[in-house]
Formats: structure tokens, sequence, C-alpha cells
């Protein structure tokens, strides 16, 4: 009985795979896009603050950055208020408040990467599931007219294998972009601890 109504709810089709693939799509490429320009506003404001706090050449005019609107900025001015209230002084407190300090940042640069992780895994698993829809709807056909319905099943699966394809097409471009951003995390959030670290002991010392 529950084979059966599986089996009638499969007959629906699988167009509808084909549909959410390409709304996944479209997201995958919106949000990369979006993480595109974060990235490249986070290397500018970087490179900034590694001009005016480390000392180190850089290409952009510091002027050029307003450091106060950037997430950098935010996050230095509130552990600089916090490191004022004393946390400075206790080397403990200090160490545990960059280790938030770190954490926080690491969020905000990660923010949204974990759905194209998502999507780069399970996409070609939503194609597949497409294609075994269709699959059975040709065979489905094919007993129901068993002489005349061989065409049609060939068809019914080459149109199934789509899915497969498109699910796969899905999850290449999100599954390389989750590896590039991930890759400018580490390197970002590293560049910014150095940062943080260096004017934490900066204003320690003063």
């Amino acid at each position: 009985m529950l084979t059966e109504s599986l089996v009638k709810v499969a007959l629906l089709g699988a167009e509808w795979v084909l549909y959410l693939l390409v709304l996944l799509s479209v997201l995958s490429i919106a949000l990369v896009i979006e993480r595109f320009i974060v990235f490249w506003r986070t290397g500018r404001t970087l490179t900034v603050l590694e001009t005016m706090v480390l000392g180190l050449a850089g290409k952009i005019d510091p002027a050029s950055v307003e450091l106060k609107k950037t997430a950098e900025g935010k996050l230095l001015e509130a552990n600089a208020e916090a490191l004022g209230n004393g946390a400075a002084d206790d080397h403990d407190l200090m160490t545990a408040q960059l280790q938030g300090l770190s954490n926080t940042y690491r969020r905000h640069l990660e923010r949204f990467t974990p759905f194209l992780g998502t999507l780069g895994n399970n996409a070609p698993f939503i194609g597949l599931f497409g294609t075994v829809i269709g699959v059975i709807v040709a065979f489905n056909a094919l007993e129901a007219n068993v002489k005349g319905a061989a065409a049609d099943v060939m068809g019914g699966i080459s149109e199934a294998l789509v899915a497969t394809a498109a699910g796969i097409a899905v999850a290449i471009p999100a599954v390389v972009a989750y590896n590039f951003f991930m890759a400018r995390v580490e390197e970002y959030v590293e560049r910014f601890d150095l940062i943080a670290w260096t004017k934490a002991r900066g204003g320690k010392d003063s």
C-alpha cells in the first residue's frame, strides 16, 4: 500500500526537481557575487590596516577606506574599549578577548558560505532523485503499454538523466566557490588576528 502511494507521487513527474535546481543555482550565483564583493572590500580594508598598524607598504590610500564603517574597524574599536576597561591588565582576559574577537570576525567572513558547501554536496543527490523519479515514470509507461512504449521509455529515461546532469552542473561551481572563499577566510582571519594582537600589545604598553 505504501509503495503504491509512493509510486503515485512519483508519477507526478520530476520536472519540479529541475525547477528546484534552477532556483538553487540562482541563489548560489547571488551568494557568490555577494561574497566576492565582501571579500574584495575586506582585502582592501586589511591592506589599509596593515599599512597603519603594522607599518607595511600598501598600494591603497588609507583615506579611501572609511574604517569606522567596516566590520574590521567596528570590531577593533569595540575591542579597544574592552581593553581600556581593564582587559589589557590581565593577560588571560586579554587573550580570551582577542580570541573572541577572532571568532566573531571568522563568523562574519563565513556568512552564507555553509550554504554553498551544502549545495555542492547535495545538488547531485537532488538531481539523482529527479532521475530516479523519471525512470519510475518511464517504466510505468512501459508496463502500461509494453509494445508501443519502448520509444517513450527511452525518451523518458534520457530526459530523466538531465536532472542528474543539472545537479552536477549546480554543484561544481558551488564547491569551487566554497573552497575559494574558505581559503580566503583563513588568510583574512590570520591577517586580522595579527593586526588585533599588535594593537592590543601597543595599547597595553602605552
